[in-house]
């Protein structure tokens, strides 16, 4: 807090002090005056009283004895009358209160309370100009009543106030008097004191050849000559200095230049006394200004990063013993708001004869962005852009790690699960992929929280995640906590206008002593999740052998199913399509069929799906309708004039995305040289279950280019009699389910028998697959089945075998 008048010269201070010291003295005498005057007041208020009192209990008793209070009254009424000093009324009432006597103050009609602060004394009761004194009365047969009387102190009021008021004038003019007589002494006193100190502001501003003029032998003039003498001196010493301070600011000039093109903060510590220099670089590069540090090592050394003190303290021992050369650590230190910037500290000892470090400089160089660039650079080339967190690479890192603790540990185990968001791609289709970003951007934050302290989450691919499980006891566990990760809840996504609930498969694998491969482990991890993918049981699935054995067999069968087609070493079986009426052949199907060389001949149900995995599925189906054209063109060159059965060739669901699929499939035909007739396209009813699909486009230009289409697996797929008016077919097959059972269960001939009937209706011939027994073909004959097809009349036949079945055969087969 700053003192009041701080600033204001001697002068003022002495009076200021002085008249202060006379003000409070003369105050405690005028109160000690007033205090006085109020008891002398007070004494003679109650001397004043007393009389009072005891002359009117007298009066009140000598003629209150004979109840004689009129006398009384009028006697006190004349001594009264007028009265506005000392007494001023006397009032006796009984103990009910009545008045019995009143004298005094007639216009007095309430009788007013005793003063309660009578008793404190005259400054208690200096505001009232009339103090009301009540006392106890023996009346007339010994009844108690009371006397009551008023005391004018207005007299002694005045009398208090004349003698104050006279104190206080005394005091101002006393205090005017001291005020004056000191003013006087102060400038004499502060005079030669105002010259001295206007020459020590005339040296502070650098006059420093002003002199004080030194008259007289008193103090002050001694004083003034050893003021002149030190001028004198200092001045001579300033010059002095002045020449040296030029030739150094040149020198500094020159290494300030040089210091500024490096850009690097000096340091310079001095060893024995632990004192040291930072220059103004430094301060601004730790970014704290000069005056936060003070000129000790320790308040640099406490900034630095934790985990790198004690590197930074073992390098400066092991320089300051002399193992090294030169000091040279890149670490970070911390700003004034809290965070830490990186630098590289650089510095050399200077050693004594014995060798012994005494004193180091050196420097600081702001190496922050360097260091950012390469964390960030070294962050994004192990963590995944879109969800921070862990990629492929530093997961098998950290897989890696965990094989080599249960190396080092037999009894430690641990778990890899690969995790696949099923049908993610219908998010990005449906809603674009900055909504499935966000979707696979809170999936990953929902797999986090579920996961435990030490395990490892990371997104290893599109839509697929790995999870490390340290420290898993055995499979149990770790599939206990793989059932907690594939319930998902609803994500409210950014973009959706709808609550995403996705669905995910996991693949398990359990570490063992014999797995010594990260990449092995996220492998098998995988294989296991193909067969989650596949399963229909449950999402889970734990690894086994077996499983990696496939998956190379699988990847194997890639391999040689694409030189298959390359080398075109597949073949197309037929199987005959049979009139049940009278057993005449009426057309083939086309199946494919691949007789590896090393598993032998492979059924579709062994590489068509894997085709249509790889996307070579439309390959496939071109490949077998070009076979089968090529076989029907030699089937019609042996056969003479015999006519040749058309034959069905099927397409593939995924063949229909392509929109010019009619196109292509009738440019084959026509390019065979084969007519309309002799080709049929079959389907599956499923492709079939939207009328606005592009499959109705194409089976539709199909038809209207002459080509007939055959609906297969009819009755297993999406309630084919609600489509079947509208779907452009011309057959439909009957799936071999019916089949099967037909001859023994009631029901099932019922349904046929009217799905049947229904075609009919409807102008559209009907044919029954799987057909293995004479009693199967008899049903259905009777319920008008138009055609049949199973081994009870052919297997597949390649093309040598379909042209001897079709020289047995009767002549008329078109229909």
């Amino acid at each position: 807090m700053r003192m009041p008048f701080r600033d204001s010269s001697i002068r003022a201070k002495l009076l200021l002090a002085s008249t202060a010291v006379q003000v409070v003295l003369l105050s405690l005498l005028l109160a000690n005056s007033v205090r006085l005057i109020n008891d002398a007041i007070s004494a003679s208020l109650d001397t004043l009283v007393s009389q009072n009192a005891s002359m009117l209990h007298a009066m009140a008793t000598a003629y209150g004895e004979q109840a004689r209070y009129q006398p009384l009254q009028d006697m006190l009424g004349e001594l009264l009358v007028d009265s506005d000093k000392g007494l001023v009324y006397v009032r006796i009432a009984d103990a009910t209160g009545k008045i019995l006597l009143e004298a005094g103050r007639p216009d007095m009609t309430t009788l007013p309370s005793p003063t309660e602060a009578y008793g404190n004394g005259f400054a208690a009761i200096q505001d009232h100009p009339v103090i009301h004194v009540r006392r106890p009365l023996l009346l007339a047969r010994n009844e108690v009543g009371f006397l009551q009387f008023g005391v004018s102190i207005s007299v002694l009021a005045k009398a208090r106030q004349a003698i104050i008021q006279q104190g206080a004038l005394i005091a101002v003019v006393e205090i005017i008097i001291t005020f004056v007589l000191l003013s006087a002494i102060g400038y004499l006193l502060s005079n030669k004191l105002a010259r001295l100190l206007a020459g020590s502001k005339a040296i502070a501003d650098g006059y420093l050849d002003h002199r004080l003029p030194d008259e007289g032998d008193d103090e002050l003039a001694r004083l003034a000559r050893h003021f002149n003498i030190m001028a004198s001196t200092l001045q001579q010493r300033v010059s002095e200095l002045q020449q040296t301070a030029d030739r150094l600011k040149i020198s500094e000039q020159r290494y300030a230049l040089a210091m500024r093109g490096a850009n690097d903060g000096l340091w310079d510590w001095d060893i024995v006394t632990n004192r040291t220099y930072f220059s103004p670089r430094f301060y601004q590069i730790i970014d704290l200004p000069a005056s936060d540090l003070e000129t000790t090592p320790d308040p640099f050394i406490a900034r630095l990063h934790p985990d790198e003190a004690a590197s930074y303290r073992s390098r400066m021992l092991e320089h300051l013993r002399g193992e090294n050369s030169q000091f040279m650590f890149e670490h970070r230190i911390r700003q004034a708001d809290g965070s830490y910037r990186w630098i590289m500290t650089r510095g050399v000892a200077l050693r004594d004869a014995t060798g012994r470090a005494i004193r180091m400089a050196g420097s600081i160089s702001d190496v922050d962005l360097r260091k950012r660039a390469e964390e960030r650079l070294t962050h994004d080339a192990l963590h995944d852009g879109l969800t921070g967190l862990p990629n492929r690479a530093l997961f098998i890192e950290h897989v890696r790690l965990a094989l080599g603790q249960q190396r080092r540990d037999h009894s430690y185990r641990f778990a890899v699960l690969a995790i696949n968001l099923e049908r993610f791609h219908l998010v990005n289709d449906s809603y674009g992929h900055a909504t499935g970003d966000h979707l696979l951007q809170a999936v990953g934050q929902h797999f986090g929280s579920l996961l435990r302290e030490g395990d490892l989450l990371a997104r290893v691919g599109g839509d697929q995640f790995a999870v490390l499980l340290n420290g898993i006891d055995d499979t149990t566990a770790a599939f206990r906590l793989a059932e907690t990760l594939v319930e998902l809840r609803g994500f409210e996504t950014p973009g959706a206008d709808r609550t995403l609930f996705p669905k995910c498969r996991i693949g398990l694998v359990i570490s063992d002593d014999e797995r010594t491969d990260g990449e092995a482990l996220l492998r098998d991890a995988d294989n296991a999740l193909q067969t989650a993918r596949k399963s229909d049981s449950s999402p889970i699935t734990v690894f086994h052998a077996s499983m990696h054995a496939q998956a190379l067999n699988t990847l194997q069968l890639e391999t040689d199913l694409r030189n298959a087609l390359v080398a075109q070493t597949l073949a197309v079986h037929y199987q005959p399509i049979i009139a049940l009426d009278d057993r005449a052949i009426c057309s083939f199907e086309a199946l494919v069929r691949w007789a590896h060389p090393v598993h032998g001949m492979l059924p579709p149900s062994q590489f068509v799906p894997l085709a249509e995995a790889l996307d070579l599925i439309h390959d496939l189906g071109l490949f077998v309708l070009r076979r089968t054209c090529e076989d029907i063109r030699r089937w019609q060159a042996e056969a003479g004039e015999r006519p040749v059965p058309p034959v069905s060739v099927n397409l593939s669901s995924r063949q229909f995305s392509r929109p010019s699929l009619a196109e292509e499939l009738i440019a084959i035909v026509v390019g065979h040289d084969l007519a309309p007739r002799q080709i049929r396209f079959e389907v599956t009813e499923s492709i079939l279950a939207r009328a606005d699909g592009p499959a109705n486009e194409t089976l539709r230009k199909l038809r209207n280019a002459g080509f007939k289409v055959l609906i297969d697996d009819f009755g297993t797929g999406f309630s084919a009699l609600s489509y079947l008016h509208t779907i452009p077919c011309d057959v439909i097959k009957l799936d071999g389910s019916f089949v099967g059972a037909i001859t023994h269960d009631a029901r099932l001939r019922t349904i046929v028998r009217r799905s049947i009937e229904l075609a009919h209706d409807l102008g559209i011939a009907v044919v029954a697959e799987c057909i293995e027994t004479e009693e199967q073909a008899q049903a259905l004959d009777e319920m008008d089945c138009d055609f049949g097809q199973g081994y009870l009349f052919s297997r597949p036949l390649p093309t040598d075998g379909a042209a001897r079945f079709l020289g047995a055969a009767p002549k008329e087969i078109q229909r």
